[in-house]
């Protein structure tokens, strides 16, 4: 836990949240569960959509973390540590952040009986650059996979072969730092296709570009998926600071097609999914942010 975290209003809110949570826990009865797990890839809005559950007064957040009673090395310790945690939960919507177990998100999903599960994902020049200034190591694992060398971790382990086949046949004489980075959102994006994620009813996909830009509407249309509330309370710091344009390096072209071809399939599953919803107006919403 860094020093600017705790100062923060965001952590300040969560850890008062948690305490009230618990306290109010022991008065409140055993509803009848829904689990709702946030997957994706880090840097892609998935503490901001934690932040609101944290917030809403029928969730309970289970936050990855380095060593915790769910997680070790950020990754769930076992299906049935998780199906605890959900049984021993006073709140209906015991909530869990899996971004380092998102490969494994189908057997997580049968083991996890009426869990909802939030696909966030965001353009990927924005995402790669914010990877780039919190990770100080954030290439590392995808040239390991790029280069064919062990190593690599939970990452690498979800990198499927056709995925693999096409990071290692790539000219990368040329890759820089913010290549590579783009890589990683494209190779664990990628996921959602080749676990075939695009047809379960369990799963949405949430483009955080559309959530900053319309956080009311785009939370009304979630919550009524999720069969929660309308809480005006957790969005308190919903915001939209990052949409600024900023100057991006450049990009390899390779990258750059791969990248772009795999934005434009995943904004179409979320114009279908949300077009299928109560939210028309948010069916074709991430599309004005197509780069």
């Amino acid at each position: 836990m860094k020093l600017d975290d705790v100062q923060s209003p965001e952590w300040r809110a969560r850890a008062v949240s948690r305490i009230n949570k618990k306290l109010l826990g022991f008065v409140q009865g055993r509803a009848k569960k829904t689990p709702v797990l946030v997957a994706g890839l880090q840097r892609s809005g998935t503490t901001m959509l934690t932040n609101i559950f944290h917030l809403h007064p029928d969730s309970e957040v289970f936050d990855e973390a380095s060593d915790s009673k769910t997680f070790l090395d950020f990754r769930i310790r076992s299906l049935q540590v998780v199906r605890q945690s959900v049984e021993a939960s006073r709140y209906r919507f015991p909530c869990f952040k899996i971004l380092a177990d998102s490969h494994v998100l189908p057997s997580i999903m049968r083991g996890i009986p009426d869990s909802r599960v939030v696909w966030m994902y965001r353009e990927y020049g924005a995402n790669a650059a914010s990877r780039l200034k919190k990770f100080p190591h954030a290439t590392a694992a995808i040239r390991s996979v790029c280069e064919g060398r062990p190593g690599g971790g939970w990452f690498a382990e979800g990198v499927s072969e056709a995925a693999r086949c096409t990071l290692q046949c790539l000219d990368r004489s040329a890759f820089t730092d913010f290549d590579y980075a783009c890589l990683v959102w494209w190779a664990r994006n990628q996921l959602y296709l080749d676990l075939n994620l695009a047809g379960e009813p369990d799963i949405r996909l949430l483009r955080y570009e559309t959530l900053v830009d319309a956080p009311k509407a785009t939370m009304h249309a979630l919550f009524d998926w999720i069969g929660m509330s309308w809480s005006a309370p957790s969005m308190r710091f919903v915001h939209r600071h990052s949409l600024h344009k900023r100057e991006l390096p450049a990009i390899d072209a390779q990258v750059d097609s791969l990248c772009r071809t795999l934005l434009h399939r995943l904004d179409q599953a979320h114009d279908r999914q949300w077009s299928q919803g109560s939210a028309p107006a948010l069916a074709s919403a991430a599309m004005q942010f197509a780069s």
